[in-house]
């Protein structure tokens, strides 16, 4: 309520210039002269929004000027706030959905630079090349220097079938490369890959690529299918991982999780401090754990590798997290119309350290040279891609067989973790035999 009289507060101050003139120009008593009092900071707002109505080159309406300054004011916040219009409050609800027309990226603003976040395993961006960290430059050959982000993903979707360049610079590369990309309907397959990886000690793999509102029933599946063929361990991969619903991820640790805190946020409102508990229903059994992640994974996929980190449920594998870890909210202004995306409170593990800006380490750190990151974008581009529609289905799933042999792609995270899991297993039946 406080939010929408502030906003109401402001149109008519402006659209009754004159008289709020007037009274700018007049002190206020003393005991109005406080922080709660957001008429007193108008000033320079007021006198803006009228130099630049009257006197731009170009004829701009108020309520263009006003919308500029929304988004102005949340983009100002941090990269994830955001001031959401009609159009884009749609786009919203289809990325929460699952099922989004585009290049399959997760992208900030950083420094003013759009960055990638993580390509999507399997989307046209991550077929195409776009790595972790590329900074793209140029859309089409525009700049895109402090573009904002409702911005950049509206330049970057377009009809299936269509084709964008953008201008990427590479982590460690000195000259930046032009990637023509063709969009794609995209249906987000949240678990990939699911196998038996070595059949000697029954290691079961599979990747969770993104949490969204089906992914808990997929990931059911997956386990039963592969406790159905002897499995004894599993490694999950978390690597490229953007995130996605906060309830999905705290359902897929409390899978994992028999009881105690999975994650807590904290904010500045009594509302935003929530404790999420594992509630001992469903637990997957007691087979030992291995989640591989790396710096393209975020946000929800830091929760669960957090809980099972902090819980000593399992180890992790590869490379600090991403560190995204702050909730937004979506807080409506105008029914239908218009929304903000706000940053209301920050994730904290079950042994209260913050995920965001820090991420999370990795219990055995395995790096890869950037040739072996390309490699691994090549060889999971090839294998395993799921379901990526484009316009009669010219990018179909390949078996992952021949394209294996053919390029004798090793995957040096992959490979690590199932040799601490042979490890492990065999400690393990060493103790209890002792």
């Amino acid at each position: 309520m406080r939010r929408r009289t502030f906003i109401n507060f402001l149109l008519i101050i402006v659209l009754t210039f004159g008289f709020s003139w007037t009274y700018a120009q007049t002190p206020p008593p003393p005991q109005a002269q406080t922080e709660d009092n957001y008429f007193l900071n108008f000033e320079e707002l007021v006198k803006v929004v009228k130099e630049v109505k009257d006197k731009y080159v170009d004829e701009v309406t108020l309520k263009d000027l006003l919308h500029n300054a929304f988004r102005g004011i949340l983009e100002g916040l941090d990269p994830y706030s955001q001031y959401i219009g009609p159009e884009e409050l749609e786009e919203l609800r289809i990325e929460t959905e699952g099922e989004f027309g585009g290049l399959g990226i997760e992208v900030i603003v950083k420094d003013g630079i759009l960055t990638v976040i993580t390509p999507i395993i399997g989307s046209p961006a991550f077929n195409s090349g776009v790595l972790i960290g590329d900074k793209i430059l140029k859309i089409e050959d525009e700049s895109t220097e402090n573009i904002s982000i409702r911005s950049a993903i509206k330049r970057l979707r377009g009809k299936p079938g269509s084709e964008v360049t953008i201008t990427v610079l590479h982590e460690g590369d000195t000259a930046p490369v032009d990637i023509t990309i063709e969009r794609a309907i995209i249906h987000v397959k949240s678990v990939r890959g699911a196998r038996i990886v070595d059949e000697d000690n029954k290691i079961g793999y599979f990747a969770l690529t993104s949490f969204q509102e089906n992914t808990l029933q997929e990931m059911d599946t997956a386990v039963k299918e592969l406790l159905d063929k002897g499995m004894s361990a599993l490694i999950i991969d978390l690597r490229f991982n953007p995130g996605g619903l906060l309830d999905t991820a705290v359902a897929v640790a409390d899978r994992f999780i028999k009881e105690g805190v999975i994650v807590s946020t904290k904010g500045r409102e009594e509302s935003q401090n929530v404790i999420y508990m594992a509630k001992g229903k469903d637990t997957y059994p007691d087979f030992p754990l291995i989640a591989l992640v790396n710096n393209g994974s975020a946000s929800a996929s830091e929760i669960v590798a957090g809980a099972i980190k902090d819980h000593k449920r399992g180890l992790l594998l590869g490379l600090k997290t991403f560190g995204k870890g702050s909730v937004q909210s979506l807080i409506p202004i105008e029914e239908g119309k218009s929304a903000l995306k706000l940053t209301t409170a920050k994730y904290y593990t079950p042994s209260g350290a913050s995920i965001h800006e820090l991420g999370i380490e990795p219990d055995i750190k395995v790096e890869l040279a950037l040739a072996e990151v390309k490699a691994l974008h090549e060889h999971l581009s090839r294998v395993n891609v799921g379901d990526i529609r484009n316009n009669g289905g010219n990018q179909q799933p390949q078996k992952d067989g021949e394209d294996a042999e053919k390029t004798k792609f090793v995957d040096a995270q992959l490979e690590r973790a199932v040799n601490v899991m042979k490890g492990i297993q065999i400690y393990s039946k060493q103790f209890k035999a002792g």
